[in-house]
């Protein structure tokens, strides 16, 4: 009997081990790295940047999401499929101003953001693949 108590015991620390244990899932697990400006300043409006996110799930897609500095509101500018444990994706600054960029990655049903990077963007040239902020 006192074996028996010890097994189930035993047991039932076990599963409440289990339960407590972090499950594995995809999530972005690294805040986004983004290409430096061309322009030496300031991101340019309609300039292309290559932003890099590392990844715990290479096949569930990745959003990279933008709004204004300060505002809640965030749209979705870019997805990419990973590769590997990497989402790249490119982004477009539409609008100058401080901007907030954050990826985010679907996990378990919910949705995991990086850490939020806040960048200038400036009206400029776009001129045969350079970007010239003014």
């Amino acid at each position: 009997m006192k074996m028996t108590t010890a097994v189930v015991g035993a047991a039932a620390c076990l599963a409440a081990t289990t339960l407590a244990a972090p499950q594995a899932g995809a999530t972005v697990r690294s805040a986004i790295d983004i290409a430096a400006p061309s322009s030496l300043s300031n991101y340019t409006v309609g300039c292309h940047y290559e932003v890099r996110v590392k990844v715990d799930d290479a096949t569930t897609p990745v959003r990279l999401v933008e709004g204004a500095a300060g505002s809640d509101y965030r749209s979705t500018v870019a997805t990419a499929i990973p590769a590997a444990d990497t989402a790249i994706l490119v982004w477009t600054p539409t609008q100058p101003g401080r901007r907030t960029l954050m990826a985010v990655q679907p996990t378990r049903g919910r949705m995991v953001y990086s850490k939020p990077i806040t960048v200038s963007v400036s009206n400029g040239l776009v001129a045969f693949g350079l970007c010239f902020s003014f």
